[in-house]
């Protein structure tokens, strides 16, 4: 059955391609704030649409460093992403942000659907003590309501009064499938600081972002690049002898 988007999920104008096109990228940060005290938001989106060339790299899974190793072989990862919820006041963490969500907020972002990519395939997210097996795992074509916590608890987010804010690291995106996938997240807040009980903020439009898994090279086939190369660059016209 066609899922008409525009009836389903009202769609955010963010899409992130992420590839094998270049390696050893810093880390890059989507930030999460809030449209005033009402709907949430990716407040730095149009740093991450595909007209601007973003490309973070996906490589095979073997050891992680810094982290614990992921004992999965065969995946393909995503370290050098980072969602982060801004933070509205200042201290010696961060600085407020007049983009932040409302103090009382918490903010997760929802893993809502695999839209698209190869048959067979899954998406999954690895927290940053996740090391045999995934936190959450959706497959080609599903739906779920997971949720990833932006807002970080232990500074006191969530609760009356408490900054949003969040910068959470160690954690990894994964496919097990080479090829293109689709993925809908959603930020949602899920404190029960609002009126009544019910979350301060409303949830954002959907946002789609691209994973794009393409296999490295293997060992072999890069020694044999590396000899071609070797051979064309020892080579010497004779036209060209020193005399």
């Amino acid at each position: 059955m066609k899922i008409n988007l525009s009836r389903k999920w009202p769609l955010a104008a963010l899409t992130l391609g992420l590839g094998l096109a270049v390696s050893g990228v810093q880390a890059q940060h989507i930030n999460a704030g809030a449209l005033g005290s009402g709907q949430l938001y990716f407040q730095n989106v149009s740093g991450f649409v595909n007209s601007s060339g973003f490309v973070i790299t996906n490589r095979e899974i073997t050891l992680l460093q810094g982290a614990p190793a992921l004992t999965s072989p065969g995946l393909f990862e995503v370290s050098g992403l980072s969602f982060t919820a801004l933070g509205a006041t200042s201290n010696a963490l961060h600085n407020s942000s007049p983009f932040a969500a409302s103090l009382g907020a918490f903010v997760e972002l929802r893993l809502e659907t695999v839209l698209s990519g190869p048959a067979g395939g899954i998406f999954s997210f690895w927290d940053h003590d996740a090391i045999t097996s995934p936190t959450y795992s959706l497959g080609v074509g599903a739906s779920g309501t997971s949720l990833i916590e932006l807002s970080d608890a232990t500074l006191g987010a969530g609760t009356v009064g408490g900054d949003p804010y969040g910068h959470l690291h160690g954690r990894r995106y994964a496919v097990d499938l080479p090829g293109d996938y689709v993925v809908g997240f959603r930020l949602v807040d899920t404190s029960v600081n609002g009126l009544g009980g019910s979350p301060i903020q409303t949830p954002s439009d959907l946002y789609l972002l691209t994973f794009h898994a393409v296999p490295e090279p293997s060992v072999i086939a890069l020694g044999a690049m590396g000899a071609i190369a070797f051979g064309f660059a020892t080579r010497r016209p004779r036209n060209n002898t020193v005399k």
